[in-house]
C-alpha cells in the first residue's frame, strides 16, 4: 500500500507535460541590435578580405576562414547565451580590438564607413544590453 505524504512533490510523468510555462531566456531589444552589428561586421570583414586577397579562390578561402573565426569568437565568448561569456569589460576590450581591425581591412577595400557604423552598433548595443 502506498502512503500519501502531504510534503512530497507530486509525481509527473513525461507524457503528462504539454508545454513549458516559463521561458528559459529573455530576448532583449538591444541584444537583437547587437546580433545585427556582429553579423554586419562578419559580412563586411569577409567582403573586404575577399576583395583584397587577390584571386577568387584565395579570397573565398580567406573570407571563409575569417567568418568561421569570428563566428567561433562570438559563439563561445561574446554571445549573450554563451556559458563562458566574457564580462562587460572583457567584451568591450575584444570589440575595441576586433572592430578597428575590421575597419582597417574594410578601408583597404573601400568599405570603411559601414564597418565603422557596425563597430559602433556593436559597442553601443553591448553597453545598452548589459543588465544593471
Amino acid at each position: 500500500m502506498t502512503e500519501h505524504r502531504p510534503d512530497a512533490a507530486p509525481e509527473v510523468h513525461p507524457d503528462e507535460v504539454s508545454e513549458v510555462t516559463q521561458s528559459a531566456t529573455e530576448v532583449r531589444w538591444f541584444g537583437v541590435v547587437l546580433l545585427i552589428g556582429h553579423l554586419a561586421l562578419i559580412v563586411i570583414g569577409a567582403i573586404a578580405l575577399w576583395r583584397i586577397a587577390g584571386g577568387w579562390w584565395l579570397g573565398a578561402a580567406v573570407a571563409a576562414t575569417f567568418v568561421l573565426g569570428y563566428f567561433a569568437l562570438w559563439r563561445y565568448l561574446l554571445a549573450p547565451g554563451s556559458t563562458v561569456r566574457l564580462g562587460y569589460k572583457e567584451r568591450l576590450t575584444v570589440s575595441l580590438v576586433v572592430g578597428p581591425a575590421v575597419v582597417v581591412l574594410a578601408a583597404l577595400a573601400g568599405l570603411w564607413v559601414p564597418a565603422l557604423v557596425a563597430t559602433c552598433v556593436v559597442i553601443l548595443g553591448d553597453a545598452l544590453n548589459e543588465r544593471n
